[in-house]
């Protein structure tokens, strides 16, 4: 029974100092969720988080999703014309990114322990004038999806 109670303590301890790390990481981050500011910062600790963004002039985000999941939909956006950047840390959770057909996206991604599923448009199908979309991604034993407006990835399937 002591054993018991050990260990239902140390469950105990260690969700209140993830909660605790979280509220500091939001407060570090400055969480932004306004849809349409034109830059966002999100964080997902031991939670589920979704963003859709409408901005009009898009410039970058910041997701961390850590032992929970983010579900990011930038379609509606509209990039700044210099371009936007997204920064995601994913660690023992996922992420899925939804992005416009019409961008050039450019990914910088590290996959340890986990998996990634990136479907970007061709960049020979887009105009040279086209809004460039950079992500940097880091997954470390969790998932990352980034599809496009025609993807069936970002489709739920029971």
């Amino acid at each position: 029974m002591k054993k018991l109670f050990k260990i239902l303590f140390w469950m105990i301890a260690v969700n209140a100092v993830m909660k605790a790390t979280a509220v500091a990481l939001t407060k570090i981050i400055g969480e932004n969720t306004d849809e349409k500011a034109d830059e966002f910062a999100l964080v997902a600790l031991m939670d589920s988080r979704s963003y859709e963004s409408v901005s009009s002039h898009l410039r970058s985000g910041r997701v961390i999703a850590a032992m929970g999941g983010v579900d990011i939909d930038l379609r509606q956006a509209v990039l700044d014309p210099k371009g936007a950047r997204l920064s995601l840390r994913v660690l023992a959770g996922g992420a899925r990114v939804l992005i416009c057909k019409s961008w050039r996206v450019e990914v910088d991604h590290r996959v340890i322990g986990g998996a990634a599923q990136i479907e970007i448009p061709d960049p020979e199908t887009l105009p040279d004038g086209a809004p460039i979309l950079h992500i940097d991604a880091l997954t470390v034993g969790g998932g990352l999806v980034i599809a496009n407006a025609e993807s069936e990835s970002h489709v739920v399937r029971s």
